[in-house]
């Protein structure tokens, strides 16, 4: 209900902007005849701009932090931190409060999107679909693991193809 309330303000603080932009034209209109209504144009419009600025800014931070765009975020960050994420980060990155990045994560768990591990004094979310696979040659009879880089296509010990596997 909070964020409602946030962004019906916000809205309200756009829509102020409107009757100040109409009587700054009205009144610039009006200065093409007597100069003196010049100064009273520019600060309606001054305060126009002010309005409608600070009320799409605030419209705009409100839509990055919704919940939704949060837990998106989240998984983006991740997926650019290589599969791990800390409430501290979320919270960095995104410029929230440490309770909202924590709520955002667990959020996540809840979902199955990430599981929590504890590591030292710090709580890690593992983005298991996002970690980075490492791909190797097998040998499917003796079993020997080479390194996917090397230029063979046939195991060297015993001469069966080798296949390509993610672990």
């Amino acid at each position: 209900m909070d964020n409602i309330m946030r962004k019906t303000l916000a809205i309200i603080v756009a829509l102020l902007s409107i009757p100040f932009f109409t009587v700054g034209l009205l009144f610039l209109i009006a200065a093409t005849t007597k100069g003196s209504r010049f100064p009273i144009a520019l600060a309606f419009l001054a305060i126009a701009t002010v309005l409608l600025v600070s009320g799409l800014r605030r419209l705009r931070r409100l839509a990055e932090i919704s919940p939704a765009a949060l837990r998106t975020g989240a998984v983006e960050l991740a997926r650019r931190l290589g599969g791990e994420l800390t409430a501290s980060q979320l919270r960095a990155e995104f410029r929230i409060p440490q309770e909202l990045a924590a709520g955002t994560l667990e959020k996540l768990v809840a979902e199955g999107t990430c599981t929590r591990e504890q590591r030292e004094e710090r709580t890690v979310y593992v983005f298991k679909g996002l970690l980075p696979s490492m791909a190797e040659k097998v040998c499917p009879y003796c079993g020997t693991k080479l390194p996917l880089r090397a230029a063979l296509r046939k195991c060297p010990n015993c001469g069966a193809q080798l296949e390509i596997t993610k672990t």
